[in-house]
């Protein structure tokens, strides 16, 4: 059997990292299989799977009992003891832990064709989704949309390349209340 379970998370946005645990006798326990995803607020943990027909007791260490979820979990150490009616007790140990999911936008990029840095690149965009980024030129016209998964932009708008000079980038992401990430980027051709 094994001794315990890594949860990954971060202060400000958290995650849910997807685990399986164990199986003993006639019952297994899972965790939810959901993808790594970031959360603003804090973490949550679910039970699945509990394959008995015996009375199923489950006291967390936050103080919560009865419920095979729980949420608003913050960084640090919890334990569930599962109590199956007739058989031993099982804890199930996890640590909820600060990770870096701060997305990243590159600063400039040079599509000119020499396969160097010939793309621009927002990177973390796996954590988050739902999101959809607006690239819009020094006029405020928009000339390049991408939503839920990131496609690094090409310095094409239209089939056309775009001109040298500063572009902005709104970052609209579920997580964030509807408020977007705004910045802006380079392209030097």
């Amino acid at each position: 059997m094994e001794k315990g379970i890594i949860i990954s998370c971060i202060f400000f946005i958290f995650c849910l990292i997807p685990f399986n645990y164990f199986s003993q006798n006639s019952y297994t326990f899972t965790s939810s299989n959901q993808p790594e995803s970031c959360y603003k607020g804090a973490a949550g943990v679910q039970i699945d799977g509990i394959q008995t027909n015996d009375t199923i007791t489950l006291s967390w260490s936050n103080g919560q009992s009865g419920v095979f979820s729980i949420n608003e979990l913050v960084a640090g150490d919890y334990n569930v003891i599962i109590n199956i009616k007739n058989k031993l007790d099982t804890t199930i140990n996890f640590k909820i832990e600060k990770i870096e999911c701060e997305i990243i936008f590159e600063s400039h990029f040079t599509p000119n064709g020499d396969n160097y840095n010939d793309t621009w690149e927002v990177y973390r965009t796996e954590f988050y989704p739902e999101f959809e980024l607006y690239i819009f030129n020094k006029w405020g016209q928009q000339v390049h949309k991408i939503n839920n998964t990131f496609k690094p932009w090409d310095g094409k708008s239209g089939g056309l390349n775009a001109a040298d000079g500063t572009y902005y980038y709104a970052f609209y992401f579920k997580a964030n209340d509807g408020k977007p990430l705004k910045g802006s980027f380079t392209l030097l051709r």
